[in-house]
């Protein structure tokens, strides 16, 4: 083989090499790993005025900013997820808020739509009245510590 062959056979085992690289990579999702991150399973049931709070979002605010999310179903029971794929809380302390109007992206909002994310003011527009009060959302009294030790947090609130 003379040094235009090699080249050329060069340029294409290369161009080949790229192509199957760049297929792997365009059919393959992200993967997250949470292996250095310790979620702690949360979950509970929460009432108002002692009935079921159902389709009611709750989330664990940390000092920080993050916070873990979960929405209510029929029977007041949830579960937080730490994002759309892992479920779980961070230890450490908590302020709770509860709302029957707040949108997170993924839990109860469609992407474009607008969403109340850290920000419980942000509300659609079109929703219902805000049936839990404000001590539980927006000027939340709930404080929590979220331990390993502890899986299940419920809540019973009053008007």
């Amino acid at each position: 083989m003379n040094s235009d062959s090699r080249a050329a056979w060069s340029r294409c085992w290369f161009a080949g090499l790229a192509i199957v690289v760049m297929a792997n990579g365009c059919s393959t999702k992200p993967q997250s790993n949470y292996s250095h991150v310790k979620l702690i399973p949360a979950f509970g049931h929460i009432t108002l005025d002692s009935q079921p709070l159902s389709h009611a979002v709750i989330t664990f605010d940390s000092p920080d900013g993050s916070f873990a999310f979960g929405k209510t179903d029929a029977e007041g029971n949830y579960r937080l997820q730490f994002d759309s794929e892992a479920h779980g809380v961070l230890a450490g302390p908590k302020t709770v808020r509860i709302s029957t109007t707040r949108k997170i992206l993924g839990l109860n909002a469609e992407e474009g739509a607008e969403t109340g994310d850290a920000n419980i003011e942000d509300v659609d527009a079109n929703a219902a009245e805000e049936r839990v009060p404000e001590k539980y959302n927006a000027k939340s009294e709930l404080m929590i510590e979220v331990t390993p030790d502890r899986t299940r947090y419920d809540f019973e609130l009053a008007s």
